[in-house]
């Protein structure tokens, strides 16, 4: 009897202390002046386990079961909605709960294709977003962090800044592309910007590749757009003529840094280029890609599908 009476006081202690943690972290606490603000999405079909684990991993709450106890303690699992919801990191489990069901926020989606550069970006974004302006876009998307943003499709609140969704970007960069050097974005930027389609993209790496092996210039187009801030599929010979470290016509090797920001596929081309006897391709009006060994074969390929 003395044992069970032992076992009996340590879980009502056991569960006062719980409960009353619970009853504390319920209601009780807020977030303090370090506060950080965090972006949680809910999706639609989204469990309270997933919403409870997304606020753990988001440094919202420390626990997911707690949250979930008081969830279905309240009653609120039916009521937690679907959508953007901004929260800070010691926000009590009212507080959130309440967030979750009334306090959805704004918010706009702005779509950013692969290989747009900082100033297309910018463009994009403020088509969507009129409250940041191009300063204020300058000051956040710094001429650096060209190549780094990610290009996809994002949600972001009404009042996001220019740093708001540059930080955004670039945390996706990190998390879809990963360690890669600046050489290599470097090459995919310019891959992006040159072909469409991921085999061509290999094919036109490997091209790339050969090049620089012997010491060959790129010649790239694309690397003289950036330069005129144009999109001519075919450059004017003045342009060739452009004195800047990007004119890969006039400067053999790579650009400085990277022209766009590419996507998936042209950074897994660089990756795994082909390997490949080409050292010249064109695209035709059509958008056909053909490939030649030499100077010869492409003058051909020139003057039978551009000329």
């Amino acid at each position: 009897m003395k044992i069970l009476a032992t076992i009996v006081a340590v879980l009502v202690i056991v569960s006062a202390v719980f409960f009353g943690g619970l009853v504390f972290d319920a209601y009780f606490i807020a977030p303090g002046p370090e506060a950080q603000e965090k972006i949680l999405i809910v999706e639609s079909g989204d469990s309270v386990s997933q919403i409870a684990d997304a606020l753990v991993d988001g440094g919202v709450i420390k626990s997911a079961w707690p949250f979930k106890v008081f969830v279905k303690m309240t009653g609120a699992s039916g009521q937690l909605q679907a959508g953007s919801f901004q929260l800070k990191t010691g926000m009590s489990y009212a507080a959130i709960v309440e967030a979750l069901t009334n306090g959805r926020a704004d918010e706009v989606t702005v779509t950013i294709p692969e290989g747009y550069t900082l100033v297309q970006i910018g463009e994009a974004v403020r088509a969507q977003l009129p409250g940041i302006t191009t300063e204020a876009w300058t000051a956040a998307a710094t001429p650096d962090l060209e190549g780094y943003l990610f290009p996809d499709t994002y949600r972001f609140f009404a009042d996001a800044t220019a740093q708001d969704v540059v930080s955004k970007m670039r945390a996706a960069f990190d998390e879809r592309v990963g360690e890669i050097s600046r050489e290599d974005l470097t090459l995919a930027s310019i891959v992006e910007r040159e072909v469409r389609t991921p085999e061509e993209m290999k094919t036109v790496a490997g091209i790339f590749f050969n090049r620089l092996a012997i010491g060959m210039a790129l010649q790239a187009d694309s690397t003289v757009n950036y330069i005129t801030g144009g999109d001519d599929p075919s450059v004017s010979y003045e342009d060739l003529q452009i004195d800047s470290p990007y004119n890969t016509y006039k400067y053999p090797g790579l650009p400085p840094g990277p022209i766009s920001n590419p996507g998936l596929n042209a950074i897994n081309a660089v990756r795994e280029p082909a390997d490949t006897p080409y050292y010249y391709f064109l695209t035709s009006p059509e958008g056909t890609v053909y490939y030649a060994r030499t100077f010869e074969e492409h003058q051909q390929n020139r003057v039978r599908y551009l000329d």
